[in-house]
């Protein structure tokens, strides 16, 4: 499991370590400055052209522990024969003791370091601009106030320096004047090539600015406190940490969470799906939806779609059963064989591509009228546009009561979530708030919540020890932005869920599986064809291959 830490957590297992498990500090940074003096000279190596005896490498410090951690790590850099300074902020009367610590051994170590008093007659910028590689120790984790003063100088300096120059920048755990809690900028904020974080990712590194802000990241394990569990983790949080756990499946779990097959199984056994989408005007979703769900590993698919659609399902998915209408003229009779393939599925997806006409608003209603218990309900585009036409606390709380808890699972991207909220939300308070978003509409319907975007976030209802789970997604890429990259999902989740006929996983479990695997199929589609270039149907052709890959070998 892969935890996501916002700044008091990311402390809080700070003091556990030092206090509880009895770890002293000047030991823990000690570690983290030579993970982060191993990691600059791997990136220095990997640098065309970098000499290690003329190319210069500066650790911008300010008087806390990120500062101690990039100090100590100049003078670890300095035994391997790089050439090292530390400029020193002195923005803060107060240092700790750490740090004065690690600058006297610096000092001690012939780290060379610039005198303030020199700077006079030349611009910082300049100065820094002398360097190959600079060391963002600033702030840490802890920073919660606007960035201004003379610490909003010097990040501004580093800024222009790097853009101009050739120079990579490091940062130390979180890019100072990143929000660990949320990835916006606090003023300003150093933009790093590199960041080099300790034992946990940051969750404001993943997220708004910090995600680019941050480059390339990567976790080293320098021995703070690790929790196995969610519950070990939420023990020790007091209440000022936070509501939420944030947390990702590492690769070993994903690989748990797709469903075995077993030998003596038949195809009804894989599950079988009822999938309500498409219309006169759009029919890629209906089929993309349906190959996906496939794909992933359902047995049986059973798509009910306008008629103007059957020669494209016969076409292209000849594996899948048809019902049709005629959009305008329903009667009873469609009505009941309706009724009895909803009966028939074990799981039903509606909304892509539906339309939101008369039509497809019926569809929906008698839907809802005609599940029932011990089955799972995936509402995606359309059908969470019609629902937000109506009373969709109303709605959500009869499905509940049929159904039970998390049996409806909805798949929302931001404009969708909006118009379901039916607050005076804007898209840029909604993208601040996506987790409390996605956990509190979840928890208030007793659904799951699948909030899409560049970092899709999944909430569930219930509680771990007073803290609500999110899910947290990383993998995927931009050039997933595109149509049909939702419908894809969509069927993943219904055809992954499907096959969960036993209940050995929750349905939330098996959403987050879900979610994984799809970003996992676009970065393979990404790789193969660049983010420019790659469709919704690359998603598709390369889940059977994460699938696949994952079964027969592990990530």
């Amino acid at each position: 499991m892969k935890y996501y830490l916002n700044g008091k957590q990311a402390q809080e297992t700070d003091r556990y370590t030092q206090e509880i498990t009895g770890i002293p500090g000047i030991v823990l940074m000690e570690r983290a400055a030579l993970k982060l003096a191993e990691r600059i000279d791997d990136a220095c190596r990997k640098t065309e052209g970098f000499n290690k005896k003329k190319d210069k490498i500066l650790a911008v410090a300010e008087s806390g522990n990120n500062g101690g951690d990039a100090v100590a790590a100049v003078r670890i850099l300095r035994c391997m024969g790089y050439d090292t300074y530390v400029y020193e902020i002195n923005g803060i009367g107060k240092k700790s003791e750490s740090y004065i610590k690690q600058i006297n051994i610096a000092k001690n170590s012939s780290v060379g370091f610039i005198e303030q008093g020199n700077l006079s007659d030349s611009k910082l910028e300049d100065v820094f601009a002398e360097y190959r590689v600079i060391i963002d120790g600033i702030f840490g984790v802890g920073l919660s106030r606007e960035v201004s003063g003379i610490h909003a100088d010097v990040i501004s300096a580093v800024n222009a320096a790097a853009l101009k120059n050739d120079i990579t920048v490091v940062g130390c755990d979180i890019p100072s004047g990143i929000s660990s809690d949320t990835g916006h900028i606090l003023g300003t904020a150093v933009k790093c090539d590199i960041t080099v974080t300790f034992q946990y990712i940051k969750y404001g590194m993943l997220l708004n600015e910090g995600r680019e802000y941050s480059g390339r990241i990567i976790c080293e394990d320098i021995g703070l406190y690790r929790a196995q569990t969610v519950s070990a983790l939420a023990e020790i949080l007091p209440a000022a940490a936070g509501p939420y756990i944030y947390y990702e499946y590492d690769d070993e779990e994903i690989a748990d969470h797709i469903p075995l097959r077993k030998a003596d199984s038949n195809k009804g056994d894989r599950g079988k799906v009822l999938i309500v989408a498409g219309s006169k005007e759009v029919y890629g979703a209906l089929y993309m939806c349906a190959e996906s769900c496939f794909r992933s590993g359902a047995g049986l698919v059973k798509i009910v779609s306008d008629r103007v659609n059957r020669d494209l399902c016969m076409d292209k998915l000849p594996e899948a059963m048809m019902l049709t209408y005629e959009t305008g003229s329903v009667d009873s009779t469609f009505d009941e064989e309706y009724k009895k393939a909803v009966e028939w599925a074990d799981v039903i997806l509606a909304g892509p591509g539906l339309g939101t006409g008369e039509m497809s608003v019926h569809l929906i209603e008698k839907l809802a009228e005609y599940c029932s218990s011990g089955q799972s309900l995936v509402l995606d585009a359309d059908a969470l546009n019609i629902i937000s036409g109506m009373n969709a606390t109303e709605f959500f709380d009869a499905l509940k009561v049929k159904l039970g808890y998390e049996h409806v699972i909805i798949t929302p991207h931001m404009g969708e979530m909006l118009r379901l909220q039916k607050e005076s939300y804007t898209m840029m308070q909604l993208k601040d708030y996506r987790a409390k978003t996605a956990a509190e509409y979840a928890e208030r319907n007793g659904i799951i919540c699948i909030l899409k975007d560049a970092r899709t976030v999944i909430g569930c209802t219930g509680s771990i020890k007073g803290r609500k789970l999110l899910y947290v997604n990383t993998t995927g890429n931009p050039g997933m932005a595109k149509g049909g990259s939702g419908d894809v999902l969509a069927g993943i989740v219904a055809g992954i869920i499907a096959q969960n006929k036993d209940d050995e996983l929750t349905n939330y479990e098996m959403c987050c599986a879900a979610v994984n695997i799809h970003g996992r199929a676009g970065d393979m589609a990404c790789a193969a064809k660049g983010e420019a270039q790659m469709l919704a149907r690359d998603i598709i052709e390369n889940t059977e291959k994460v699938l696949l890959y994952a079964k027969e070998r592990g990530f």
